[in-house]
């Protein structure tokens, strides 16, 4: 249901082998380990490697969110300033 599908996206990771500079490392460990763990990863094997990478990709999309927060406040303020010039223009 619902419910089990919120759970499952709580437990799930981006993809894996889009680009992640700060996280390679990690990431080549967690696919090694699961490799070479067939089954026993679905036993909790990899957790601490999977919970360092979680940690990881948390800190590399609040970098993320950090830049296009920015990106947005200045492509905000040239957006008003457009506007402003635009008015006093129209003024004239």
């Amino acid at each position: 249901g619902p419910r089990a599908l919120v759970v499952a996206r709580r437990l799930m990771h981006p993809p894996l082998f889009r680009p992640h500079p700060d996280c390679h490392q990690i990431v080549q460990e967690l696919v090694q380990c699961h490799e070479e763990n067939k089954w026993k990863k679905f036993f909790g094997v990899c957790g601490d490697i999977k919970a360092r990478m979680d940690q990881c990709f948390r800190a590399e999309k609040e970098v993320r969110r950090r830049k296009n927060m920015e990106r947005g406040r200045e492509a905000e303020k040239r957006f008003r300033e457009v506007l402003r010039k635009d008015q006093e223009e129209g003024k004239k």
